[in-house]
Formats: C-alpha cells, structure tokens, sequence
C-alpha cells in the first residue's frame, strides 16, 4: 500500500492460533484506476483532512524516492523514522532503493513541510523478503536514519509497550495516493484482532481507513493517561471493505545495526 507497492500481488495470510478472520477479509491485491472503491476504503469513506501542525499528526511525514516511490513514516527520535519495509524497494524489479535516493518530508502538506532530511542510511527488519511480501508480512518494517536530525519539539511517537485487546479505539493518518499532498486519518476505527502471516509472526487486523500510500503510517491508540502511542506500522489494506493489516510495535527493533 503505499505508493511503491500497494502489496502489488494477492495473498492470504496463513491462519494462525489467533485468527479468526476469514481469508477472503485478509486479501491484499493492487487497485485498478477504476475501482469503485479503494482498497482499505469502505463505501462511506470515514477519511478527513487533519491538521499536520497538531500531534500527533506533526511527527508523520512522507516517505519518497527519486524514482516516483512514495509512502508514510513516522519520527520515533530526532534522526529516527519507522516505515514499512516494503516501500524501500522497486514495485516491478524488488530491487531495494539506496538511501541516498530517499527523502523524508516531515509533516508535508500542500507542497511545504516542517523539515525536510535525507535518508543516510536504513535498515530492513530481519525475515523480510520482498519476493515473498505475503510471507514475510509480519516482517515488513524498516528503520529510516536521517543525515541530520530534526531539532523539532513534539515530533516524536512513542511505541506502544504491549498489544492492544481487540475493541480497542484505534486510529490511522498517513498520506494516501488519492490525496497525497495532505494527511488524511480515520479518527474512529477499531482494532480488530491478532493474526499471523505464514511464519507466525504475529498481525494487527484493524477497521481503519486507509489505502495506497499509507503504507510505514502509525497505527495510534491512547494510553490511559491520554498519550497517543503507536500499536503497529500500517502495511496493507484490505480489499473491498475498510479496514487493513500493520505490524505490531512490539516487534520493533530500534537498536538494530544497519546494513554494511
């Protein structure tokens, strides 16, 4: 789902001890230009504009490549950004993109950003193939190292310590490929349930709104003091119905070394 890939293949993940989701829910697919209706997008889109001034929505940004690549990341410390791993890499060839090749475009609306830095260098968590994105969906996160850091206050996510129940109140923001140049978010989803990709590594299975482009966007929920935390990285939509597929924040690793 993001601008590279839009989880360019269809797969099913492989129901696991927690599933209870049918496969046909859990079908990832690439839209066609005249699909009725968006995948990740139900038939009333619940999508609004939100202000990329206010948090959490200041620490999201836009993750894009000179080669037209183009998803969502979010800064977890001041050089620091969490994506999905698959939006690194070349949607026809799987060839991954150099870091050089990568900007990041803090709160990025309308044209304008709070700040802009490239990506010196990122690392792709451990397990994920891009040849076999279904697979390997639960490893499908990377870490993003900025030349220079953002001195900016306010602009960091915290991580969520521990999976939220299904039920929980939940959101999504990112920047979707049909309004790419604004932060659009689902304020009133759900998470939904724990699900597993064919290695059980464990899934996020949420109702919010969210389709190409919002690839590498948080997944937020409050903490009981009020805090907005991230639950997972957005990876996937569902097809024909709201809803989509992220990995837990539990699974982060921020202390990985990157690659040589």
């Amino acid at each position: 789902m993001p601008a590279p890939i839009a989880l360019a293949l269809a797969f099913l993940l492989i129901p696991g001890p927690r599933q209870i989701a049918t496969a046909g829910d859990l079908t990832f697919t690439e839209p066609t230009p005249n699909a009725a209706i968006l995948p990740g997008i139900g038939r009333t889109d619940e999508r609004q504009p939100v202000n990329p001034l206010e948090f959490p929505w200041r620490a999201i940004g836009r993750v894009q490549n000179a080669l037209g690549g183009r998803c969502t990341g979010f800064v977890v410390a001041p050089a620091i950004v969490l994506t999905a791993a698959h939006c690194l890499y070349r949607q026809r060839t799987r060839l991954i993109v150099q870091p050089r090749l990568i900007h990041f475009l803090l709160a990025a609306d309308h044209g304008a950003a709070t700040a802009v830095a490239v990506v010196a260098d990122f690392t792709v968590a451990p397990g994920y193939d891009p040849f076999h994105e279904g697979d390997t969906a639960g490893s499908d996160w990377a870490v993003l190292r900025l030349a220079s850091p953002l001195h900016m206050v306010g602009h960091v996510l915290r991580l969520a310590p521990s999976v939220p129940r299904p039920g929980t109140p939940a959101a999504l923001g990112g920047y979707s490929k049909d309004h790419i140049e604004i932060i659009e978010a689902d304020l009133h989803c759900l998470i939904a349930e724990e699900i597993d990709d064919a290695h059980r590594q464990p899934l996020i299975h949420h109702s919010c709104e969210g389709t190409e482009g919002t690839s590498g966007a948080p997944l937020l929920v409050r903490a009981a003091n009020g805090e907005w935390l991230v639950a997972g990285i957005q990876i996937g939509a569902v097809v024909n119905h709201a809803g989509g597929i992220a990995v837990p924040s539990t699974k982060i690793t921020l202390s990985i070394a990157p690659a040589p």
